[in-house]
């Protein structure tokens, strides 16, 4: 199994501010999107968008929602597709989508940041992959071969040749000794933070003895060695796509376990958009 630790959502560039964490579920905000057909609106966002952002996006402004966590769907196009396939991203490997958050509050009306809280990156999401499926631009014969997946925002429009769609399991076994939900996201915890709170910036991250070479374990593409200070893994300021070939399998093994079964998952989004209205 490969890990992908997946960039997504609100960046310095898209969006302009963190993610919210809002009683303790991290809510990962679609990048904006002009050739999209769907806004914030329609995914009960617009508040806490124009709120966020000081009025500079509102409930009207176009987005690009994916991954899709709801029906089990990613896409990915272009440089970032052309990385995942260069890597044989495929069947049985995991997405970790992973984003910019802070903690955030409704007070008087109005959403904000908590004054206290630190920014940082989080694990928000997973999805394991059953199919991997390369659309380009026939959008239309997909989502007639897939009518489950028509909605997903790379199942319409116009597209680079390598438009590819992953699709999700509905269960997953892992390591054949537990089963669990083949796509979802996760609450706040200890387990899904990547920065390291002592360190200068949030691309800071305390990582695990697999994903530590000092300590025997692999190193996630777009590093190398020396983009490992003082244990700490000062992540790629570009790149969306991590992708991590573990060679400890038992740390491994303990880690994904640990993850999965400390963190309270979400199975659907109704929690969050009664937040949001």
């Amino acid at each position: 199994m490969k890990v992908i630790f997946s960039r997504k959502g609100f960046d310095g560039s898209a969006g302009g501010c963190p993610s919210p964490i809002i009683d303790g579920i991290p809510l990962s905000l679609p990048i904006p999107y002009l050739n999209s057909t769907k806004s914030y609106r329609h995914f009960n966002l617009g508040k806490i968008v124009t709120d966020l952002t000081n009025g500079k996006l509102s409930k009207s402004d176009f987005c690009h929602n994916d991954p899709d966590l709801i029906m089990g769907a990613f896409g990915q196009v272009s440089s970032a597709q052309s990385h995942l396939n260069n890597q044989n991203v495929g069947s049985g490997d995991l997405f970790l989508f992973f984003g910019w958050f802070r903690e955030a509050e409704f007070v008087d009306g109005k959403y904000r940041y908590k004054k206290d809280a630190q920014d940082h990156h989080r694990i928000f999401g997973w999805m394991f992959v059953d199919q991997k499926l390369t659309v380009g631009s026939e959008t239309k014969q997909f989502s007639r071969n897939y009518p489950k997946y028509a909605s997903h925002p790379h199942a319409s429009g116009q597209w680079a040749p390598n438009n590819t769609i992953y699709i999700a399991p509905e269960t997953f076994s892992l390591f054949d000794r537990v089963s669990v939900d083949g796509f979802g996201r996760f609450r706040m915890s200890d387990r899904t933070l990547l920065s390291s709170h002592t360190a200068p910036t949030k691309r800071f991250w305390n990582v695990p003895d697999w994903l530590n070479p000092a300590k025997g374990g692999c190193v996630p593409s777009y590093h190398d060695k020396r983009n490992y200070v003082d244990g700490l893994l000062k992540t790629a300021g570009r790149g969306q796509e991590f992708v991590c070939q573990p060679t400890q399998n038992d740390k491994f093994e303990r880690w994904i376990l640990d993850l999965f079964s400390d963190a309270v998952t979400i199975p659907d989004q109704s929690s969050i958009s009664a937040l949001s209205l």
